[in-house]
């Protein structure tokens, strides 16, 4: 009896599902027009859920006209984070998409990273070369499916969606947080609250009328010149250098999202290439540090990506004076990407959360003399007023007081950064070190070109093109070259190889390290004097046109190079030594004109403090330059003198002593008991009670250190200890942490058994529900 009831509710259900499955055909013929449809899925959601958003997406993927000029599907996946499973040009036909849907893949997990999933979306997704029709007109559509809440901030990288034009569609299931769902969604029209994702395939209808008919665009367009046209011709515009040195102290750690969302938000809108804007990035505390140059990536993803991976130093001293500093002598280079020989407009974006603790206003006033573009963008701690006077012009300046506003700031500042330069009433500024006037010279290079500069060797191209980017080099006027050195000399270009200064830079940038394991200065020495310097290359030493030799160094030279030092200086050179790390101090003096003219550094990252020191030389004309070197031959002789003078009177004040120590107290005695070896002559008497106060004074300074130097030794070992203390904590800790995890793994195990029994017992349930009905 119950099976012949069961027959009329069959017959019932087929008539609807046939009334249905027309309406859907319907439905793809009249209503879907051109779409880019992208499927963001947490794929923690669980084995049947997946399987579940799957048959959901065939389903739409069937009912859709799909083709390069009709409907594109792509597929992302996301748990901590994101990854692509398709891009919308990936797969042209229905078949190919539902094939390539296998790769939805679950994988076990207790929280996503929604506000990631986003920014992956826009910034690799929604892209011309991978499929997108943005900038055509065509609607993008974003379905997000979770069944979690996001464990990062989604509300910027919702925003950042909506700016571009996407529209967002929210679907959450489980524990889902539905007032995150709406942040995300572009209206709360198309957010679906579902209690299982199992249940979509069974009921798309909401969902499925959305994605197919929505057709509005979020960026408002002019009738006759859409909005997206006009930002795309003002971005082929933009030309510019543009160079972040970001706070990264302890003032801004727990609000530095908002600071990468505002710097990504910012490059998300420029077009990066190096013929147009090129992006670099330095950090600071204490000290700067230079994330990546200006040439370091050549477009806009591999930027994002970089920032996206940024850690910040720490540190409670902010010396962001310094950092200016070392940004405009480090970042605006030629070597590491400038183009400000060009006319580039050249950009400085300071970002800081916290009070500087070094002079700032003279450094601005440096900067805009060298005609960069300093922008401040501020929160926190951070004194609004002085920024002001740091930017270029106070309009330049922005600040809020909350570090969540920051990434919304970045509308704000773009017409500022993309303007033209009057715009921003900028007034044209030479840079510091535009060619200056010195008449003819050859200025030639001898530097370390063994394996162990390989890692610093952009330190050492830099170096030279900061020397020679004041000078006005032409085949008449200044003229260069370059050797590199180890076990030989290996000449890179001679003094009349080139006749331009762009010549001369491009080739400087070319270098690249020569090889070999030690040095032999000395023969490269002679090399320089007679190959170098020889008129068939290009000297002009016949025409008594002054000749520069710099010697570079990073280790000690294995052959004597004092010798071919004076040859080269007797034949005019004028040769200046550079000793970086483990070179020879001594070699260094040796090998240069006078100890002035000898420079020692301990790092190659110092190398940028010389090149003005040597320029106020190798610039000087050439009457003025030999009346300095004869001053300062003069000056050394005399120095010369009063070292020696110097060690005679030490010998003398040693002979004095051992006569003292050697007749004892029982020689002549003044009336005072000090010992007279000289009889009673009043100058031998008070040159004696001289030496007796040093040496006392001596002892007294020696014991002191001693004492120091115990103290010192004392502290040593108490921080060893402390720090063996604190290994052992760690180590503890790191234990403790691996056994939490395993917990934690394992609850996740039995946690999802569980929901797995509850699933079965409910379906179970349903079944027996509907028999007893």
């Amino acid at each position: 009896m119950r099976r012949h009831r069961l027959l009329p509710l069959c017959a019932l259900l087929g008539v609807l599902f046939a009334g249905l499955l027309p309406n859907l055909d319907a439905q793809e013929v009249l209503t879907v027009g051109n779409r880019d449809v992208i499927f963001l899925i947490d794929i923690t959601m669980g084995t049947q859920s997946i399987v579940a958003v799957r048959d959901f997406i065939k389903r739409f993927v069937d009912v859709m006209p799909i083709g390069p000029d009709q409907v594109q599907v792509g597929v992302a996946q996301f748990s901590t984070t994101p990854r692509l499973v398709m891009d919308l040009n990936s797969y042209g036909t229905r078949d190919e998409i539902n094939n390539a849907l296998s790769g939805i893949r679950p994988r076990p997990g207790q929280t996503v990273n929604i506000g990631a999933a986003l920014d992956f979306v826009r910034t690799n997704m929604l892209r011309p070369e991978k499929g997108s029709r943005l900038q055509r007109g065509v609607p993008q559509l974003i379905l997000l499916m979770t069944s979690k809440k996001s464990s990062d901030s989604v509300e910027e990288p919702a925003r950042a969606l909506l700016r571009t034009g996407a529209l967002t569609l929210a679907a959450g299931a489980k524990t889902a947080d539905v007032d995150e769902l709406r942040q995300i969604a572009f209206s709360e029209n198309v957010v679906f609250a579902l209690r299982d994702f199992r249940a979509m395939p069974r009921n798309p209808k909401a969902i499925l009328d959305s994605l197919s008919t929505l057709a509005g665009v979020v960026v408002t367009e002019v009738p006759t010149e859409p909005v997206v046209e006009i930002t795309t011709v003002q971005t082929q515009r933009v030309v510019r250098d543009i160079v972040f040195l970001v706070d990264g102290s302890n003032y801004i750690v727990s609000s530095f999202p908002y600071v990468r969302d505002f710097i990504i938000n910012v490059v998300n809108q420029l077009d990066v290439r190096p013929d147009r804007v090129q992006i670099g990035l330095l950090q600071f505390a204490e000290r700067p540090r230079i994330e990546f140059y200006l040439n370091s990536y050549s477009n806009r993803q591999d930027v994002v990506n970089k920032i996206s991976q940024l850690r910040l130093t720490g540190g409670s001293v902010l010396k962001t004076g310094a950092a200016m500093n070392y940004a405009l002598s480090n970042m605006f280079q030629s070597s590491t990407g400038s183009r400000r020989w060009q006319g580039v407009q050249q950009v400085l974006v300071l970002i800081t959360g916290g009070p500087a603790q070094d002079e700032l206003k003279s450094v601005a006033d440096k900067l805009a003399l060298a005609g960069v573009l300093t922008f401040t963008v501020s929160s926190g701690q951070a004194d609004q007023a002085l920024l002001q006077s740091v930017a270029f012009v106070p309009d330049l300046a922005y600040h809020d007081a909350q570090f969540s506003n920051l990434p919304a700031m970045a509308e704000l500042v773009m017409p500022k950064l993309i303007a033209e330069v009057n715009d921003t009433d900028v007034t044209t500024a030479s840079f510091p070190d535009e060619p200056v006037a010195g008449g003819e010279r050859d200025v030639a290079f001898l530097i370390d070109g063994t394996d162990n500069v390989r890692a610093d060797f952009p330190y050492i191209r830099d170096f030279i093109i900061k020397v020679i980017e004041p000078l006005d080099i032409g085949i008449d006027k200044v003229r260069v070259s370059v050797v590199q050195h180890s076990e030989r000399p290996s000449p890179s270009f001679y003094l009349n190889t080139y006749q331009t200064k762009d010549e001369v830079i491009r080739a400087v940038n070319g270098l690249s390290v020569a090889g070999g394991r030690s040095l032999n200065t000395g023969a490269a020495l002679r090399f320089m004097k007679d190959t170098i310097f020889s008129e068939r290359l290009g000297s002009r030493t016949a025409q008594n046109v002054p000749q520069f030799l710099i010697v570079l160094s990073g280790s000690r030279s294995r052959d004597n190079v004092k010798e071919p030092a004076g040859s080269l200086k007797t034949e005019g050179v004028v040769p200046f030594g550079i000793g970086v790390k483990d070179a020879d101090p001594k070699q260094i003096e040796a090998i240069s004109h006078n100890p002035s003219f000898a420079f020692i550094v301990k790092e190659f990252s110092e190398l940028s403090t010389i090149p003005g020191q040597l320029n106020t030389y190798v610039s000087l004309p050439k009457e003025q330059l030999e009346v300095v070197l004869q001053q300062e031959i003069r000056l050394w002789k005399l120095v010369d003198e009063r070292e020696k003078m110097m060690e005679q009177v030490k010998k003398l004040k040693a002979q004095l002593e051992q006569k003292t120590q050697k007749n004892g107290t029982e020689s002549n005695s003044s009336p005072d008991g000090e010992i007279l070896e000289n009889g009673t002559d009043p100058n031998i008497i008070e040159l004696q009670r001289d030496s007796n106060r040093q040496i006392s004074d001596l002892k007294f300074k020696l014991v002191k250190a001693e004492q120091e130097v115990t103290a010192l030794e004392q502290n040593v070992t108490r921080l060893e200890g402390q720090v063996v203390r604190y290994k052992s904590a760690a180590e503890n800790a790191e234990k403790v942490e691996d056994e939490l995890k395993a917990e934690i793994l394992k609850m996740e195990r039995e946690l999802r058994s569980a929901l797995d029994k509850v699933d079965e017992l409910e379906s179970n349930n349903s079944h027996l529900s509907k028999r007893l009905e």
